[in-house]
């Protein structure tokens, strides 16, 4: 029996989510996910954490510009809020960074909730670090990190596997060959997805901006249109140089009229200098066009304006790649590298033409991982190199771009497939049920799986945040226990108490502390008492508030209200507290 599918608490933070401050794919897919909840969500409430409420308020409206129900509620979780995800089930974050939320769930249940996220980059130190901790954080089977494409789980099991046998072998795991651990969580392979409906370029606004756009740029009715959008970043996205080798090898061949589009924006003026006198240097036969992609208004129909679309990726910063499949959405024949995640979206000779590339052989790569890592070469330095030392076939491309201009009929053809691609493989609506069928089935494994992380009385939650009191327990003098015994400092009244606890010196408002009304109440059960042992004490507090009674007893003796006779633990070694 299938596990019913469910929702999950979606992590909201709106820089994670606006695509249009920085035109970064990550922003862009997870705008595109933020719309797929509104609409696809059958969920009466969704909780969002790790916000305040007018982070809550702004999800709202956001939700609801998407199209989302006017009846649905939302309910804001604050970071740490363990009981409000263990009522939901689910957490799911935009990113694959997931081990302090881990961590957190190990203070409370790990039972009590699923982690899911999603990878975007893996070629960042961030991320890479981020993955080695998949071995290391208390992961359960029932958390999911979502692979984007198989290219991108065959890096993470790279990385996971050099990593595991690091430790197997540095901690001397097994007799023999040690034998590398490995991640307790799922990795699905799920694809982003696209909203297809807003690629749609057979209607008529569509067809109306179509004309607009060409005239606006004074594109002929015969001419051809090369479209790219993305960031324009030859060291961290795409080189343009081989497309504008190719492209001018196409007009010279064709004798078609070739226009470039390129959609997106630069990181600075050196890229935006590098970008435009390159189109003027190596393809002078094409005109080329440069527009902001930050701007709504472009976004909204510029990809009417192309005949079809293009993409030479040489970057490893690059798993997925999300434009092509919006390109193929909007009925877009594709041109585009033979690499990672294009080679899983786009069918060579079907949906468009994958373009070879060649890498420098594993090995020679080692120096420049050592500079990132030591921090001689940034990481735009790092991927920037790395991307020089890969390249795209020149001459193939060439070929597709004449075969694609030339051919109009082809090219109808590669659209049509490509928009039905987009629609039965990559449609949002099918990609959101995929994560909704991915979460039911971690609760069913939640339900029936076995915690890998226990964590033994006396160790602390996380081993990288020990509890203070016991890593620096042989700082002190001595400390108290159970058989310690409580009396009051003469000379005190309640008002006195009172006064002197309200000290800027000694009030601290935590609620990790008790709050005055506690503290009063401590001092009336010792005076009823007149000695009382520390163990007796805390037995008579309710067990939710024994830790934090129990942390007050310094505080009361560093302000000389209270004495703490520890020598009958000296002499007697009695046990802990409770």
């Amino acid at each position: 029996m299938a596990a019913q599918p469910q929702s999950a608490a979606i992590y909201y933070s709106a820089a994670d989510y606006d695509p249009y401050k920085r035109m970064m794919g990550r922003q862009v897919a997870s705008e595109a996910f933020l719309k797929a909840a509104a609409l696809y969500d059958p969920s009466p409430e969704l909780a969002v954490y790790g916000t305040d409420p007018a982070g809550v308020k702004t999800f709202e409206q956001v939700q609801l510009r998407m199209g989302a129900p006017k009846t649905r509620t939302y309910r804001g979780l604050r970071p740490g809020d363990l009981g409000g995800l263990a009522r939901v089930g689910c957490l799911y974050r935009p990113d694959p960074v997931l081990h302090e939320e881990a961590w957190h769930r190990q203070s409370a249940n790990t039972r009590a909730y699923s982690l899911t996220g999603i990878t975007h980059t893996l070629s960042s130190a961030g991320a890479q670090k981020a993955l080695t901790q998949y071995l290391i954080a208390p992961y359960e089977e029932w958390d999911a990190i979502i692979c984007t494409s198989h290219a991108v789980r065959r890096a993470i099991d790279h990385i996971l596997g050099e990593f595991g046998g690091y430790l197997a072998e540095r901690l001397g795991m097994g007799g023999g060959a040690p034998r590398p651990p490995r991640p307790p969580m799922q990795l699905p392979v799920i694809p982003l997805g696209v909203h297809t409906a807003d690629f749609d370029t057979t209607t008529k606004p569509m067809q109306a901006a179509r004309a607009r756009w060409r005239k606006k740029l004074g594109i002929g009715d015969k001419d051809v249109v090369a479209l790219f959008v993305g960031r324009l970043s030859f060291h961290a996205k795409a080189n343009p140089y081989p497309m504008y080798r190719a492209l001018q090898r196409a007009a010279e061949r064709t004798g078609l009229k070739l226009h470039l589009v390129q959609v997106g924006w630069f990181g600075n003026d050196h890229i935006e200098r590098a970008f435009k006198q390159g189109a003027k240097d190596f393809c002078p036969g094409v005109k080329c066009h440069f527009l902001d992609g930050r701007e709504p208004a472009v976004r909204a129909d510029i990809w009417s304006v192309g005949d079809f679309f293009t993409s030479l990726v040489d970057n490893i910063q690059e798993t997925f790649g999300l434009s092509p499949v919006e390109a193929m959405a909007a009925g877009l024949p594709v041109v585009a590298s033979d690499w990672d995640g294009y080679r899983e979206t786009i069918r060579d000779g079907v949906d468009g033409f994958l373009v070879r590339t060649l890498m420098t052989p594993p090995g020679l790569g080692e120096p420049l991982a050592a500079r990132h890592s030591t921090g001689l070469d940034n990481y735009d330095n790092y991927i920037m190199i790395a991307a020089l030392n890969v390249a795209v076939d020149i001459g193939q491309a060439a070929d597709a771009y004449a075969t694609l201009a030339s051919n109009p009929e082809r090219r109808a053809k590669m659209a049509a497939a490509g928009r039905q691609r987009a629609r039965e493989t990559f449609e949002w609506k099918r990609v959101y049920g995929q994560y909704r069928e991915l979460w039911g089935e971690l609760a069913e494994r939640r339900r029936n799986g076995t915690p890998r992380s226990t964590r033994k009385p006396g160790t602390s939650i996380n081993p990288s945040h020990p509890d203070p009191f016991r890593l620096f327990a042989h700082y002190a003098t001595t400390t108290f226990t159970a058989k310690s015994r409580l009396k009051l400092v003469a000379g005190f009244d309640t008002a006195a108490w009172k006064s002197l606890l309200e000290n800027p010196l000694l009030a601290a408002r935590n609620p990790l502390l008790p709050t005055m009304d506690e503290q009063l109440a401590i001092r009336a059960a010792i005076e009823a008492a007149g000695t009382l042992e520390v163990g007796a004490f805390l037995q008579a507090v309710a067990a939710p508030r024994r830790d934090i009674h129990a942390r007050a007893l310094p505080l009361l003796l560093k302000a000389g209200l209270i004495e703490i006779d520890e020598r009958a633990e000296i002499a007697n070694r009695a046990g802990p507290l409770a």
